[in-house]
């Protein structure tokens, strides 16, 4: 019994980790916590421009591992956004700006 159970979770955990929005390759975000807060203007803008002012969640995937030499490294995200009964995809390009600075910006 407590097998079937194991394989039943386990095989809950691989499809909702398999479960990524087209293009995607890995769930979360590359950023870290001051870029993403500062990221979130940003798309709390954009989502706004789409027809949503209030969004309720974000789920960060990323698209593009970065690349390029350390300090000036380019990498590619795309948010889900949830809210107003609907979801609000957001593409994000990273660029790190020297080393411990980055910048982002929203097509």
């Amino acid at each position: 019994m407590k097998r079937i159970i194991l394989v039943i979770l386990l095989s809950v955990f691989l499809f909702a980790e398999n479960n990524l929005p087209e293009g995607a390759i890995k769930r979360g975000s590359l950023s870290n916590t001051k870029l993403i807060n500062d990221a979130k203007l940003g798309v709390i803008s954009k989502v706004a421009q789409m027809g949503c002012k209030k969004p309720e969640s974000f789920k960060p995937f990323v698209l593009a591992m970065p690349m390029g030499k350390v300090g000036s490294r380019v990498w590619k995200e795309l948010w889900i956004v949830q809210g107003c009964n609907s979801k609000y995809p957001v593409e994000i390009i990273f660029s790190e700006d020297g080393l411990g600075a980055a910048n982002w910006s929203i097509n």
